[in-house]
Order: C-alpha cells, then sequence, then structure tokens
C-alpha cells in the first residue's frame, strides 16, 4: 500500500492537504452553483475566433520561457484562486483575457442580449470571470462580445458584416489591433482600416512587426 512506511505525521499531512484541497472545490461548486446567467454569442465566424486564437499562441509562443512559464502559472493559479487572478487582472485563457476587459462590456453584452443575468445584481460572481476564461465555450463568447463591440465602435467597420470581415484578413487583423489594446491609441485606430505591424505580425501577415507600432 502506499501509505506503508510513512509516518504518522506525513500520513496526517497528506490528509490535511486533500482536506484544503476538497474544501476549496466544494467552495467553487457553491459559487458555481450560484451563478444564473445565459448567454447569446454574437455572430462572429469562427474563422475570425480561430485567427485571433492562433494569433496569442503565436505571440506567447516567441516569448522566453520565463514569460510562458509565468503565463502558464497564471493558469494554474485560476483554478485553485480565480478570485486572486480577478484582482491581479491577469490575463488567462486561450485568448489571454484580463478579467477587467470583459467586466467592463458586460453590461453593454446585457444591453445587446448577449448576456442575461438572473436573480440580483450582486450576484454577478465577477471574481469567477477568469474561472470562466479557462471554460472554452464561454471563452469563445467572451471573445466573440470583444470583437463585436470593436466592430461596432470602428466607424468603418460597423457599417461591414462579419462575413465581409472575415474574408479580408487585413481587417481581422485591424480587429485584432483594438483587441490588443490599440495602443493606447484608439482614436488613430478608429480614423483607417489599416492595422497595426504588431498585430500583422502576430498574423503572420505582410507589413508586420513584433514589437512596433
Amino acid at each position: 500500500m502506499i501509505l506503508v512506511g510513512l509516518t504518522l505525521g506525513e500520513i496526517l499531512g497528506m490528509l490535511t492537504v486533500l482536506a484544503v484541497v476538497v474544501a476549496i472545490f466544494f467552495h467553487r461548486y457553491r459559487r458555481l452553483a450560484a451563478a444564473d446567467f445565459s448567454i447569446d454569442p454574437p455572430q462572429v465566424p469562427r474563422s475570425v475566433l480561430v485567427a485571433v486564437k492562433q494569433a496569442e499562441a503565436f505571440a506567447y509562443a516567441s516569448e522566453p520561457w520565463y514569460r510562458r512559464s509565468a503565463e502558464y502559472a497564471q493558469d494554474v493559479l485560476t483554478f485553485l484562486s480565480p478570485r486572486l487572478t480577478y484582482r491581479l487582472n491577469f490575463s488567462v485563457g486561450r485568448y489571454r483575457i484580463k478579467p477587467a476587459t470583459i467586466e467592463a462590456l458586460m453590461p453593454w453584452a446585457e444591453d445587446h442580449g448577449f448576456l442575461q443575468l438572473h436573480g440580483e445584481r450582486e450576484q454577478r460572481l465577477r471574481h469567477l470571470l477568469p474561472y470562466f476564461s479557462e471554460q472554452p465555450v464561454i471563452n469563445d463568447w467572451q471573445v466573440a462580445v470583444i470583437l463585436e463591440w470593436l466592430r461596432c465602435d470602428h466607424p468603418q467597420l460597423r457599417g461591414m458584416s462579419w462575413d465581409e470581415i472575415a474574408a479580408d484578413p487585413t481587417l481581422v487583423a485591424k480587429l485584432y489591433s483594438g483587441y490588443m489594446g490599440a495602443g493606447g491609441a484608439w482614436e488613430q485606430w478608429r480614423k483607417s482600416l489599416t492595422p497595426g505591424p504588431v498585430a500583422l505580425h502576430r498574423m503572420r501577415l505582410p507589413g508586420g512587426a513584433p514589437t512596433s507600432g
């Protein structure tokens, strides 16, 4: 048996760790069971979501091992303590989403019918947003909401259908520029359909540069 040869202290230590893990996941279960919401994703083509996911994967694969390790550690931490991930605003999930980003768009998603919260407002369970980013279906919904908001926010893109955008990799890269934060230059981002060189680089399109623009 595995326990043969272990001291009483070692056995008690193992049981204590097991009890803590069980307590953590039981608490998580109760929080998730209290969540009462439904989602209806925007009609963002799958190809656009895949392009964004691949761009993020390409970007982080290019980082030094210690940066990649830190990102993986953030994902592990999210399963152990989503509240801490929320407070530190770590980017997590397949699309490396910050909790603050999706939280800021929740009212907009509600207004446009992409999210329905049932029950009291204080039951939003915002501390579980990082945990939801680790769930593929909800994570896809989060990214679709962000991209739809970006499309609606851009004077020229808002007049285009998703089929038009999906058919042009440059337009997808333009949305991805916004997804990355537009370098903080939102007014400039809204003035043209030209994506930044970083977005072009991550999507492996001509004219890309890894660290500038």
